[in-house]
């Protein structure tokens, strides 16, 4: 029997006949993501890049108990004016514990908001070209404290390359009503032990916070972050060359007058600052490896306008103006999202 067609008899036989367990139901859920991020500039740390394009998750979740479920499904990304029609297609399998406060994955892990990172640790990009990750995450939520920590393999280690994987963290706790501490760690790295096949490197990025937030007649919700990162790592995580640290300063205001739309604006100060999957503007290194700036000034200004179109369906706009060493150049963003949901049975 083919492929297609065991995949097809398997599909089908869990839709129609049932299973012999208490409280099972299955729902087909669809997620739509359509999108536009462009980039109008091109510098040392950064290209002018244009992303433009739709995909969608859609997965049947089986739920096998009360705090037990299964997903099942793919996922597809189609870019405006590729030559393919969907790349990525990629496969939505996990299996889920969760109870009303906490959420364990094994399989394809929940990637919203890139867990909740800075700009300096994981690029915002990363939302449109990798939302799909693997490996084991834990969720925790409850009133007073936050924590998201996840393990995501990108790559085995194969006769040409190395394995390749990032881990970490967001974990916040609340010491006031307006007040709280927020902890961040990532980490990327390249080895194996099957195949030597290049160097093994580690950058790590971490760092402490805090963030502040009141609700105000005039400015709306007013909210202030600060925190101290530090950094580990090389450059290049593919050449063998000396390990580099270094730090930064990350501060970053914002307003809602009258809750029409949020102004932002971050301001950033660094110093041998390496990090391989954030924003290269927050590093010193360029993007190219060519380029490199031992002290760093960044600063950004943005507008973001958030609204519900009809019942579910959002959509997201940003105006960013970024200060990159005494260059001031601009991006955009806009993004919809449709979600679809559907009982089975």
């Amino acid at each position: 029997m083919r492929r297609g067609s065991l995949a097809s008899l398997i599909l089908w036989s869990a839709l129609f006949f049932p299973v012999s367990s208490r409280a099972q139901e299955i729902r087909w859920k669809t997620d739509f993501v359509f999108y536009g991020d462009n980039t109008e500039f091109a510098h040392f740390f950064r290209v002018g890049e244009t992303i433009l394009g739709a995909q969608f998750k859609s997965f049947l979740q089986l739920d096998t108990g009360p705090r037990t479920s299964v997903q099942a499904g793919v996922f597809a990304d189609h870019r405006s004016g590729a030559d393919k029609f969907l790349d990525p297609v990629k496969p939505i399998l996990s299996f889920r514990y969760h109870t009303d406060t906490s959420l364990g994955v094994l399989g394809t892990l929940e990637t919203r908001d890139r867990h909740g990172y800075l700009e300096p640790l994981e690029v915002t990009t990363l939302e449109f070209t990798r939302p799909i990750e693997y490996g084991l995450q834990w969720i925790e939520s409850r009133p007073c404290f936050h924590a998201d920590l996840y393990l995501n393999w990108q790559h085995l280690n194969t006769s040409r390359s190395r394995e390749i994987f990032d881990y970490g963290g967001v974990l916040w706790g609340g010491v006031a009503k307006f007040a709280r501490i927020e902890a961040q760690v990532h980490g990327l790295h390249h080895g194996g032990q099957l195949f030597d096949v290049g160097p093994v490197t580690n950058n790590v990025v971490y760092g402490l916070g805090a963030r502040l937030h009141r609700e105000t007649a005039a400015l709306g919700e007013v909210s202030l972050a600060g925190f101290e990162l530090f950094s580990k790592g090389k450059p290049d995580p593919f050449v063998d060359t000396p390990t580099i640290t270094g730090h930064g300063t990350y501060l970053k205001a914002s307003v809602s007058p009258a809750r029409i739309l949020e102004l932002f604006a971050i301001w950033w100060t660094g110093r041998d600052f390496v990090t391989n999957e954030g924003d290269h503007n927050y590093g010193s290194p360029g993007l190219d490896n060519s380029f490199y700036r031992s002290d760093r000034h960044y600063q950004e200004l943005g507008a973001v306008k958030k609204l519900e179109i009809e019942r579910g369906i959002a959509l997201d706009g940003e105006l960013r103006l970024h200060r990159i060493e005494g260059r001031v150049e601009y991006s955009y963003r806009l993004v919809v999202r449709v979600p679809f949901a559907l009982r089975v049975r």
